[in-house]
């Protein structure tokens, strides 16, 4: 297997703190552009996303620990993210020849939590602001890449908010950026008049479907724990409702949780329900060319809930009059879901799923990176055919991104 590719499929890209500022009008923006300010706050809108006088002693007083203690909690995070190799290329590329990863598709961070229901009111109320914050991290994601053109590759945030918007963003990110992807989040950014969530089976999002389908590139549905979508953080009180990350992600008591809980369960949860709009409700049957790749909520649940949309709708036959297909032949059409390196469930999910549906992250560098990621994976395919081990370390990755690289590897391992 020494010659094989091996592709990290999901990885991300951590925002330098000047990548606004540098790159948004401040005549038109001012002190609405995303910034850190001497003191390591972090503003949009005008409004604290991270820190703020007296927010950490706020956080650990619900937490019932010191302020000391907090921010050892904290330590074990930022020691992730800050990471060189999250903005500095040069860093990534010796990262991954250290973990022994030939190539890297990357997702924003920062630039994934713009959603529609976000409680600071430029971000909520203005799709053209979100607009250019995704560019400015569009355009930095491209010249990111360049360092490494046949090694990096980026995926577009887009203002989903705005259905226009984000077609016209998808269109330049890909065809004047060379992206590889669009990146959205498992969740309604649409409304009614009367505010009801529009799910992704509502054909308000058909353009955007059809033009990523025109594009010949992948939707990435990425979660991250907010509040500023109507998912399953907000819904279900997973988290505490604020505009602030220090709230929504560490403010943890008897009624909330913080990013494990909104890990472990809302992004599975988003997952499975966006997962099921986009086969049960005719999306894959309307844009059968169209690929979707379902992300960082762990892969073990799929190949079961593909069972069971089979079996219901055999046994609900009137919710499949719109589909000529089963929901799992359109998941191995046009889907793939991407795996941790050490789930136990992994070879066993290939059987049935198909082992060219499944791509793998190592989520470098959030916090559930670590530098043996490849070889995690290796052992947990190692019962495969060497054919299907090929596909899951790098194959597949390559045909969903339609990546420009050869299949075989190029760091010396």
């Amino acid at each position: 297997m020494g010659d094989v590719m091996v592709i990290d499929g999901d990885g991300h890209l951590m925002e330098p703190p000047d990548m606004w500022s540098a790159r948004m009008d401040a005549k038109k923006w001012g002190d609405s552009i995303p910034h850190f300010d001497a003191e390591g706050t972090f503003w949009i809108g005008g409004v604290a996303r991270i820190g703020g006088p007296g927010m950490h002693e706020e956080v650990a007083r619900i937490n019932g620990v010191t302020v000391e203690e907090l921010f050892e909690s904290y330590a074990r995070t930022t020691s992730s993210t800050d990471t060189a190799g999250g903005h500095d290329p040069q860093a990534r590329l010796r990262s991954m020849d250290a973990d022994g990863i030939d190539v890297a598709v990357m997702y924003p961070t920062k630039s994934l939590q713009f959603g529609p229901s976000d409680p600071i009111p430029a971000i909520r109320d203005n799709p053209e602001f979100v607009l250019a914050c995704h560019r400015a991290y569009n355009d930095w994601a491209s010249e990111y890449c360049t360092t490494a053109p046949d090694r990096l590759f980026a995926i577009a945030a887009v203002p989903l908010q705005d259905i226009a918007l984000a077609v016209a963003e998808a269109e330049r990110a890909v065809n004047t950026l060379g992206l590889k992807g669009v990146a959205i989040r498992p969740s309604a950014t649409q409304f009614s008049d009367a505010g009801d969530d529009l799910p992704f089976s509502n054909r308000v999002y058909d353009p955007f479907w059809a033009a990523c389908q025109d594009l010949d590139i992948p939707v990435g549905l990425h979660p991250i724990v907010h509040v500023d979508t109507p998912g399953a953080c907000r819904k279900f009180g997973l988290v505490r409702d604020s505009p602030s990350l220090n709230m929504t992600n560490s403010a943890v008591d008897e009624n909330h949780g913080g990013s494990a809980m909104g890990q472990a369960i809302g992004n599975p949860v988003d997952m499975i329900v966006s997962m099921g709009r986009l086969l049960m409700g005719d999306v894959c049957e309307r844009f059968p060319r169209l690929r979707f790749i379902f992300l960082e909520s762990g892969g073990g649940w799929c190949a079961t809930q593909l069972e069971r949309m089979d079996e219901q709708l055999e046994a609900f036959p009137l919710e499949g009059r719109r589909l000529s297909m089963m929901p799992s032949e359109y998941f191995r059409r046009q889907c793939y879901v991407s795996f941790d390196p050490g789930e136990w469930n992994l070879a066993a999910s290939a059987e049935f799923i198909g082992a060219d549906r499944i791509i793998w992250a190592s989520d470098y560098p959030h916090p559930e990176y670590t530098p043996e990621v490849v070889p995690k994976l290796k052992a947990a395919i190692s019962t495969l055919p060497a054919d299907s081990q090929r596909k899951i370390l790098g194959a597949n990755a390559a045909d969903a991104y339609r990546l420009p690289v050869g299949r075989t590897a190029s760091v010396a391992r």
